[in-house]
């Protein structure tokens, strides 16, 4: 592996690192839990369908990538982070 390749890998543990910590902190806010984990299941901590909607509207808003509903609900958050997919954003109109 490259130097390059390394730099890009390990930019990208970083950058998921920091999402996770967005997701937890948002999730422990949202469902009123301060002990939930990266290592935790999303719907064993709690969380349902509307949940995963708001949570993806703020990782969308903030990261510009979503979750994938069937890995968040069947694998732990960061490994849901792991698969999460870009949004589609809209092209900004001029007025």
């Amino acid at each position: 592996m490259s130097q390059a390749q390394m730099s890009d890998e390990t930019e990208h543990a970083a950058d998921r690192t920091e999402i996770v910590t967005a997701a937890v902190e948002w999730l422990r806010t949202e469902l009123n839990d301060p002990d939930i984990t990266g290592a935790e299941n999303f719907l064993d901590v709690g969380g349902h369908s509307l949940t995963f909607s708001k949570l993806n509207i703020f990782l969308g808003g903030t990261f510009g990538a979503e979750l994938d509903k069937k890995l968040t609900y069947e694998r732990s958050l960061s490994e849901a982070v792991a698969g999460m997919t870009p949004v589609d954003r809209p092209e900004t109109i001029e007025k």
